[in-house]
């Protein structure tokens, strides 16, 4: 009885649809916006890499999808149109200690599917400047043949990273930065 039950179970394992592996490729881009008393900014990098498990047919119907995702993206690679700008971020951010920002995805639900694009919600740990966070935010995928474009927003504060929001010394005064930062991103990925 016990060889039919693991004969059943190995058959069961065999015929379920196995994980695609999916890869960071370029187009990706990742974007943060803030504000101080002196002016709104940016930064983007476009080197958002990692690996995005899942069977991408699971996408086609409302529910929990069985799916692990690892984002990665090199902290020098944000980058604004001011070199100066780049050098307070990344001493802010402790680039030379932490040279990655990452996410790993925890959960991921279809809440609704449109013309092969599933409205999700997902929940995992970023990790910046050493320190993890568990967030959780709505994502849309777009599945095109062996691609994927996941896309999603979220606001994050500075502090809760251990980051001092930067405040520069200028010649007409000093920069107070917002605490509140919004991240954009638009991750694509290929088998």
């Amino acid at each position: 009885m016990k060889s039919l039950l693991l004969l059943a179970g190995l058959l069961a394992a065999a015929m379920a649809p196995a994980q695609d592996t999916y890869r960071g490729k370029p187009g990706s881009k990742l974007t943060i916006d803030g504000d101080s008393n002196v002016h709104k900014w940016k930064v983007e990098s476009l080197a958002v890499g990692g690996v995005f498990k899942l069977t991408a047919a699971n996408l086609a119907k409302t529910g929990p999808v069985d799916a692990a995702a690892k984002v990665t993206l090199i902290t020098r690679s944000l980058k604004s149109n001011n070199k100066r700008m780049d050098e307070v971020m990344h001493a802010a951010l402790n680039a030379d200690t932490h040279k990655t920002i990452e996410f790993d995805l925890d959960q991921l639900m279809v809440t609704q599917i449109k013309d092969k694009e599933a409205s999700c919600q997902c929940r995992g740990t970023v990790k910046i400047n050493g320190k993890t966070k568990v967030i959780t935010l709505p994502v849309t995928i777009l599945e095109r043949g062996d691609k994927l474009t996941v896309k999603g927003a979220t606001e994050l504060k500075m502090t809760d990273f251990g980051i001092k929001p930067p405040a520069p010394q200028l010649p007409t005064g000093s920069v107070t930065t917002k605490d509140e930062v919004k991240i954009a991103f638009e991750w694509v990925v290929q088998k």
